[in-house]
């Protein structure tokens, strides 16, 4: 099946997302931040690309969604992973938690926004 070109384009926001997460998280130095308010950036972020992923899938379907959800789990898992090998950085299993509630909750938004406006049209 040929996905049109439209649909494909999509995914740039997403890719663009994932990049910026990318590009942020391999900074040597980032900037101090009080307590555990960094939780909320990653919290945020993944958020941010929870919800692109499931504007780019277009998907209503709740299984496709959790299957997003895992594999968006996973990178932020795969992110915290690679920042142990950034100088100053270090792996924080509660900076995953956060990204992984960040892109359920993106994913779910976008995806029950969705239902619940094609069940009002």
């Amino acid at each position: 099946m040929i996905v049109p070109a439209s649909n494909r384009l999509r995914w740039i926001v997403p890719a663009l997302v994932a990049l910026g997460i990318f590009m942020a998280t391999s900074w040597p130095s980032p900037p101090a931040m009080p307590n555990d308010s960094d939780k909320l950036v990653h919290f945020t972020a993944y958020g941010l690309l929870g919800a692109s992923v499931a504007w780019a899938a277009q998907s209503r379907a709740r299984g496709i969604a959790v299957l997003f959800a895992v594999g968006i789990s996973l990178l932020g898992a795969a992110d915290e992973w690679h920042q142990q090998f950034i100088p100053n950085r270090r792996m924080d299993v509660r900076d995953w938690v956060a990204d992984t509630a960040g892109a359920v909750t993106g994913l779910f938004l976008v995806t029950a926004l969705a239902r619940r406006r094609e069940s009002v049209a």
